[in-house]
């Protein structure tokens, strides 16, 4: 009886012990992948495509990086492209799209990567080029922002 008390109390200590270790481990929340999902969706539309230079301080924070391609970008530097690229714009058009390779969440912190597509047209010409990304998304006050992105052009275009 004594034994079978023991080894109830051991199973009990290692069960616990379990779940304590399960329930400190972070999730990831699909609403909160999904909300940073859409911020990037609405980053590279706003900004990438459509130049939108105000739209910076609403997705980004303060010093948010772009480390694209070799190259430090900071809002001052996508703010100044986002000028040169509406004076010479030619009327063409793109469309962003994502494949989520994988979402980590560590509280009101997210890393995301993922391979980033976009189709430029003009008139009848298509060109479709690619980017494996990588980007942390940070929540304060309930807003995800972008504090980091990582760009890496896809040389098989």
């Amino acid at each position: 009886m004594k034994n079978i008390f023991k080894a109830i109390i051991i199973t009990i200590f290692f069960t616990s012990c379990v779940q304590i270790k399960t329930s400190d481990t972070s999730t990831t929340s699909s609403k909160d992948v999904d909300e940073v999902e859409v911020l990037i969706q609405n980053i590279f539309d706003d900004i990438w495509s459509d130049h939108q230079a105000d739209a910076i301080s609403k997705y980004h924070t303060d010093d948010f990086l772009l480390l694209e391609h070799g190259e430090v970008w900071t809002n001052d530097t996508i703010a100044n492209w986002c000028k040169m690229a509406a004076k010479r714009d030619n009327g063409s058009k793109r469309i962003n799209n994502f494949e989520r390779i994988s979402a980590k969440q560590d509280g009101n912190k997210i890393w995301l990567a993922y391979h980033n597509y976009a189709t430029i047209t003009k008139d009848s010409t298509e060109r479709n080029l690619s980017w494996l990304e990588s980007v942390v998304a940070v929540k304060k006050d309930s807003i995800w922002k972008l504090e980091l992105m990582h760009s890496t052009r896809n040389t098989k275009n």
